[in-house]
């Protein structure tokens, strides 16, 4: 469970949908088309979740030291994505990336990367751009993970959804804002966050990190959706296989005020199928998913994703699980 991470509302800047699309957090508090610099010493480092907070020691306009907080992501998409904890000590002199917040400066920002005196760049919401050797898995079993870029591609296609009328007013009104939230497929699924595929011969397990408030999702294997299925959160699961390819049909959603994207709903009628193959260099896996809600969407919509290989990624402790208090901490800014 978890306010969704604003990464997303980073990508939502540019998409149709306007600024609410993929916001757990309001857009408005930050302008991401400016960039500001910042230069001081590391104060705190808050490693907790929905979003970390980095605490930095500067000189104001009028030349007295003052701290400014810059709001990241969640702890395992910083895991993912390589962000080193350790190298971000109290006393360590940085220079902050980030976007401004509008309300003017000594305000709450958007941490984009930091930069160590090692010339070492920390990724938050910019993508890490080092290199990430992947090695191949066996089968579609294992721990896997989108990256940024990943997230970055599947938010684009949802943001060319066709939502109905119906479903953007009902975004507008941001209904899950700031709540610690566990989300359903498709959003659970295209999240940067590790995930872990058990393969079973009846069941595959599908285990979402989803920031410490784990989410298993079950696919019972050749089976069909029984008549009287009881409508849940991640709705009820069958499975078959392709040739190398794992089919999961979805139904039996309950209602959900981010159903089919943030703040997006969906109704009872919501239906998913999804597909995972492994690619050909077998270091990562094709995830394709098709929703169908005619109540949502005016006809049904697709998108395609990677998950890279990540054996080496850990789930997160029930310690450093979502926080209802650090999930409104934007909105008291």
């Amino acid at each position: 469970m978890r306010s969704l991470p604003a990464a997303i509302r980073v990508l939502a800047v540019a998409a149709p949908l306007g600024a609410p699309a993929f916001a757990h957090h309001s857009q408005a508090m930050f302008d991401t088309t400016e960039e500001i610099l910042i230069e001081g010493t590391v104060a705190r480092f808050d490693w907790v979740n929905p979003h970390m907070y980095l605490v930095v020691e500067t000189e104001g306009p009028d030349g007295e030291p003052v701290l400014i907080e810059g709001e990241g992501l969640a702890i395992t998409q910083a895991l993912v994505d390589g962000l080193d904890r350790d190298a971000l000590q109290p006393g360590t002199p940085v220079v902050v990336r980030a976007n401004p917040n509008r309300g003017g400066w000594g305000k709450q920002v958007r941490l984009l990367d930091v930069t160590t005196e090692d010339g070492e760049i920390h990724p938050f919401y910019a993508a890490n751009t080092r290199a990430r050797k992947l090695t191949p898995a066996e089968s579609l079993e294992g721990r896997w993970a989108p990256s940024r870029q990943a997230l970055g591609a599947a938010f684009g296609a949802m943001a060319r959804w066709p939502v109905t009328p119906e479903g953007r007013a009902a975004q507008a009104e941001l209904v899950a804002d700031g709540l610690c939230y566990v989300e359903p497929t498709p959003f659970l699924s295209v999240l940067d966050e590790m995930r872990e595929i058990d393969i079973g011969e009846d069941e595959v397990l599908l285990h979402f990190d989803n920031s410490g408030d784990p989410v298993v999702r079950t696919v019972h294997m050749d089976a069909e959706h029984p008549a009287d299925v009881q409508p849940s959160r991640q709705g009820h699961s069958v499975g078959w296989w392709e040739g190398d390819t794992l089919v999961i049909d979805t139904i039996a959603f309950e209602p959900n005020p981010s159903g089919i994207a943030a703040n997006v709903p969906s109704s009872p009628r919501k239906h998913t199928v999804e597909r995972l193959t492994l690619t050909n260099d077998r270091t990562r896996l094709r995830y394709e998913i098709t929703v169908d809600d005619p109540v949502y969407l005016t006809e049904p919509a697709t998108l395609a994703q990677q998950w890279d290989h990540r054996p080496d990624l850990p789930f997160s402790p029930p310690s450093e699980a979502c926080d209802p208090e650090v999930a409104e901490r934007y909105i008291e800014e």
